[in-house]
């Protein structure tokens, strides 16, 4: 079991801050062998998170394994099976090359633990093997006629963006052998703490209205679905080093921010809908006539 001890050097040492409760929820149900799966919306350190506790509780970056999800996966790059040099004509290459063990059958075999980043990326079937796994602790090899048992102890994490495009709608029953802890966007408090230590000399009224983009694109988001996605932290995060860096060389705020807006923009966006892109543009004029 965690110590408090642990609980609090595992926050104190996050570099993503604003999270302190998922992180929280997520020690607790690893404290009580369940997979925990890390989701929310894209740009907020899911994956930052993740990596984080799994180096900690491992006690070291070697601890575990990671793979991220993508359209083209199967269940030969998760659990294994036949190689495909299997069947050629050359003997020594055909012998030796007989199957191949996919990540959750390596991270089993060296007593790692595991990180599957982008889960949703990927197909349900690519996790087909995983069902006995995280229901009864074993893991059936087909291709070698033999079964693991999972280790005790053992982590898996899983992060995912439910709902962004160009993900898979998971399966009921995949889904609920993971418990799903929301990483939502941090509060306007703790995104403003993080752009003073990170941009100090930018000027305040910027910040305001980086924040305010933030907010507004967010709100956006979660009310009519209205834009794609809402801007990501690690979106405010380049807003502000561009903006920082463009009044340096001799930008005006409003033009360091409107040029940051459009670019950002143009990634939380629709790019085929126009409609998208000028309800983004306008927001962005309507904060700065603020300034």
């Amino acid at each position: 079991m965690l110590s408090t001890d642990d609980y609090l050097k595992i926050l104190e040492t996050c570099t993503i801050k604003g999270h302190d409760d998922a992180i929280i929820r997520a020690l607790r149900y690893i404290d009580l062998g369940y997979p925990v799966m890390l989701y929310g919306p894209p740009g907020n350190g899911k994956t930052t998170i993740a990596e984080h506790i799994l180096t900690y509780l491992g006690g070291s970056r070697d601890s575990f394994y990671e793979i991220e999800g993508t359209e083209g996966m199967s269940e030969y790059q998760i659990i294994g099976g036949f190689h495909p040099l299997s069947m050629s004509g050359n003997p020594e290459l055909a012998e030796r090359f007989v199957f191949k063990h996919g990540i959750v059958a390596r991270a089993i075999f060296d007593q790692k633990n595991l990180l599957i980043d982008e889960f949703t990326r990927a197909p349900s079937s690519a996790y087909s093997g995983l069902f006995l796994l995280l229901s009864l602790g074993t893991l059936p090899l087909e291709y070698e006629e033999k079964t693991l048992e999972k280790p005790d102890g053992w982590i898996l994490i899983a992060t995912a963006n439910f709902g962004d495009e160009g993900t898979y709608r998971l399966s009921g029953a995949l889904k609920r052998r993971f418990v799903p802890i929301d990483v939502g966007y941090p509060s306007n408090s703790t995104e403003r703490s993080l752009l003073t230590s990170i941009a100090p000399d930018l000027d305040e009224k910027v910040v305001d209205a980086i924040l305010m983009f933030a907010q507004e694109t967010r709100s956006i988001w979660k009310k009519d679905r209205g834009l794609p996605q809402g801007l990501s932290t690690d979106g405010v995060i380049k807003m502000a080093r561009y903006c920082e860096l463009s009044m340096k060389q001799g930008s005006d705020r409003v033009s360091a921010f409107m040029d940051a807006a459009f670019h950002q923009g143009a990634i939380i966006a629709d790019e085929t809908d126009p409609h998208s892109l000028h309800r983004v543009h306008e927001l962005a004029i309507a904060i700065k006539d603020t300034f």
